[in-house]
């Protein structure tokens, strides 16, 4: 087996993470949002002093908060690669730019990595392990919206 994924896996995989973005910056479907995870999927927000999620069930909880506190979600990607590549398994590591605004009117924009463990599932490939931390150093805005909830 290659160690280097497909073109077709790599777009997939990407997509993947697309779909992630899509329902974060959406702010309103937790059904969609959790769907990119697998159901033993850890969200691993340590690196942003935000803490450990794990399950489909933990994570959503996370994702209510973020949705219920934040008025406006804008994520960029960039610099997406596959890490490692093992057929129905994969690491990949992307640059991400997000930007929002909480309802109390709180800009938030940070510069961070995501470095996800994916598993091909049989409704395609999903999040198993989330990790995000800075690139740059985070702005106090983010412990005013997300810290404690």
């Amino acid at each position: 087996m290659s160690n280097q994924p497909t073109l077709q896996d790599r777009r997939d995989l990407e997509d993947a993470l697309l779909d992630y973005l899509t329902a974060v910056d959406g702010l309103a479907d937790l059904d969609a949002m959790t769907a990119v995870f697998t159901e033993d999927a850890v969200l691993d927000l340590s690196g942003l002093d935000l803490g450990v999620f794990e399950g489909q069930e933990a994570i959503r909880g996370f994702y209510a908060q973020v949705f219920e506190s934040m008025s406006h979600h804008m994520h960029t990607l960039t610099n997406f690669r596959v890490t490692e590549y093992a057929g129905d398994t994969a690491r990949c590591y992307a640059y991400i730019c997000g930007m929002g605004r909480s309802h109390q009117g709180v800009d938030i924009q940070v510069y961070v990595y995501y470095d996800l463990k994916m598993r091909r599932t049989s409704n395609g490939w999903k999040i198993a392990h989330f990790y995000e931390a800075p690139k740059l150093p985070m702005p106090d805005s983010v412990g005013q919206v997300h810290k404690d909830k």
